[in-house]
């Protein structure tokens, strides 16, 4: 009975937090594009680069306007919506904080350049805005974009296709060159770099570990993994503690980084006395002998 209180309290913990990294990244995101990427006409990677490209290119060859703020929502909004319907509530509402706090910061900071040269608006612009999505990503939900459909995928399909980030990537290089001059279409290449770098330093994403749990409760645990992933479990029983004698099931399952932060909470949930050892996975050779 002591435990329900502790995971109550435990939860409303990681909300508080999960809405302070979604306010922190609204802010690096803002920064990173008023401050240091717009004024020198350098482009984002990911939806928030395609938002900045559609709003200039708009502003260019139209006679209307749509800000990027706007244009980050439009592009969201029906990706969030998919997600709430299949990738979860909890989720899809902190993905949706994100998104909309990035937009406002973008609306109400002032475009001012901290510096003129493009190249360390490129490196700064980058960074801040890899910084944003890492610590996203490393407490379990996404700034929207490329990272809901991948996941839509990978959820329904069990496949990661992590190159539609470098699809995106690619067209808005492709497009900032053929209309800004290919100089430019350099620069941006740069702060894509940085900002996947940062990423990468924070959590990468499509990095895959092997997370081997310990357990009492090995099919409460069994259960809650498969009902929530799409991965294999190798289930090894007739183990026991060598301090209780006690008998333990042990599990071993292989997943993305992306995944981490709600197997825990999926892990902690069915039993919170389970032992989990997280151990990165430098490659995978064959059909791993839990699918």
């Amino acid at each position: 009975m002591e435990r329900i209180p502790f995971l109550a309290k435990l939860c409303k913990r990681e909300r508080l937090m999960q809405i302070l990294v979604a306010l922190t990244y609204a802010a690096l995101a803002g920064a990173s594009m008023n401050f240091f990427l717009a004024p020198t006409h350098v482009y984002a990677s990911g939806v928030n680069g395609l938002a900045q490209m559609l709003s200039s290119l708009m502003e260019t060859f139209t006679p209307f306007h749509l800000s990027t703020s706007v244009w980050l929502l439009v592009l969201n909004l029906p990706l969030i919506y998919l997600a709430w319907k299949r990738l979860g509530k909890s989720f899809t509402c902190f993905t949706l904080i994100a998104v909309v706090a990035a937009s406002i910061m973008m609306k109400i900071l002032p475009v001012v350049a901290i510096t003129e040269n493009p190249l360390l608006a490129a490196i700064f612009g980058g960074c801040f805005s890899g910084l944003g999505v890492g610590i996203c990503l490393k407490y379990g939900f996404s700034t929207g974009g490329t990272d809901i459909i991948a996941l839509l995928i990978q959820k329904t399909t069990g496949t990661n296709v992590g190159q539609l980030g470098l699809i995106l990537n690619g067209v808005i290089v492709v497009l900032a060159g053929a209309v800004y001059g290919w100089e430019m279409a350099l620069y941006t290449m740069i702060a894509i770099y940085v900002n996947m770098h940062m990423l990468d330093t924070v959590h990468t994403k499509q990095q895959k570990v092997t997370v081997m749990i310990v357990t009492k409760n090995s099919a409460i645990v069994e259960k809650a993994l498969l009902d929530n992933f799409r991965h294999g479990i190798t289930v090894m029983e007739n183990g026991y503690g060598a301090y209780t004698h006690e008998p333990v099931s042990m599990m071993l399952t292989v997943v993305s980084a992306f995944e981490l932060y709600e197997l825990g909470k999926v892990v902690r949930k069915a039993d919170p006395n389970a032992f989990v050892n997280i151990q990165r996975t430098n490659k995978i050779l064959g059909r791993f002998a839990g699918v």
